[in-house]
């Protein structure tokens, strides 16, 4: 009995004291564990994101090889020198649905490369906008969550659900609007409307097709395809013409608080998510990050295609 009694009165628990701070501990380590985490799910999402502009480059690349010039876009518009009678508004990236594996939805769209995009025809009818929600994973960073859904709140196409992409084709530096509506400096006269735009894509290149041979300052020189915030742009329909475009003029990362998506002069610019700067598709072939600290000028020098600037993309 003594034994048993002396047993017990040597048993202790953890005091209130102790149990307080084992939990600090506990908080502390997971305050520290979280950033890491977030860290190396960024690192995974911005993996993603390059492996897409990777897949993106070497479909444009493919074809080239094909069809001997770039993938290109019909502008709905009555614009550029040579406009067509009918502008069915398909944009770049229908253009090259097989290359990326995609031909069945390619075939899906091609009974409506006919007829007019205002006239209630091409990807502007009703069945054609039914294809317009197919979304694909390869034309979403997996950084932007406002291009995961399908959005409604598109130029010419409001209230339409329609699919997303982050991924634009460089337009050049022309400016987007001319003084009294962009804040942002750019080569002149706009390009948009009545073409010769100093990149690789734009509304209007069914008329004037580019290619590789026309980048004089380099293809290892050159940004092809660029990163933009679906919430920031108005402009991010997949399949449109008027959707999968963006200009140099305005600095990377530029991102009004609250977002401004509909002041088209200002936000059709290339922005991300990932802490720093974005990512590029470059005409080579290859993906690099560019620092939205990168001098204004130099970038705008990668973003022509002959504009005979000197300049290396930097680190």
């Amino acid at each position: 009995m003594e034994n048993s009694l002396k047993y017990k009165s040597d048993t202790s628990g953890f005091t209130i004291v102790e149990l307080l701070v084992v939990i600090s501990i506990v908080g502390i380590l997971v305050g520290l564990l979280l950033p890491a985490v977030q860290m190396a799910r960024e690192a995974a999402r911005r993996m993603q994101c390059a492996n897409n502009l990777k897949q993106l480059g070497l479909a444009v690349h493919n074809y080239h090889d094909t069809y001997r010039m770039l993938p290109i876009s019909v502008g709905p518009w009555q614009q550029g020198p040579r406009y067509a009678k009918e502008r069915n508004g398909k944009g770049w990236i229908v253009s090259m649905l097989p290359q990326l594996e995609q031909a069945n939805l390619y075939a899906a769209f091609e009974p409506h490369f006919k007829g007019d995009f205002f006239s209630g025809g091409g990807l502007n009818s009703p069945a054609a906008l039914q294809v317009m929600q197919t979304k694909l994973s390869v034309l979403t960073c997996p950084s932007d969550g406002s291009s995961q859904e399908l959005i409604t709140q598109q130029f010419q196409l409001q209230g339409i659900p329609v699919a997303a992409t982050n991924y634009k084709g460089v337009l050049g530096d022309n400016r987007i609007g001319d003084v009294t509506f962009s804040i942002h400096e750019g080569t002149l006269p706009r390009c948009l409307e009545i073409g010769g735009c100093n990149g690789l894509f734009f509304r209007v290149t069914y008329q004037e097709p580019k290619r590789f041979a026309s980048i004089t300052d380099g293809l290892s020189n050159t940004l092809l395809i660029g990163e933009d915030v679906v919430q920031h742009n108005a402009s991010s329909a997949a399949y449109y013409a008027n959707g999968d475009y963006c200009a140099c003029h305005g600095p990377i990362n530029y991102k009004p608080k609250p977002p401004t998506p509909l002041d088209w002069a200002n936000v059709t610019t290339f922005r991300s998510n990932h802490p720093g700067g974005a990512q590029f598709a470059i005409a080579d072939g290859s993906v690099r990050f560019i620092s939205q600290s990168a001098d204004q000028l130099l970038y705008r020098g990668l973003c022509t295609r002959g504009g005979g600037e000197v300049g290396v993309i930097p680190e």
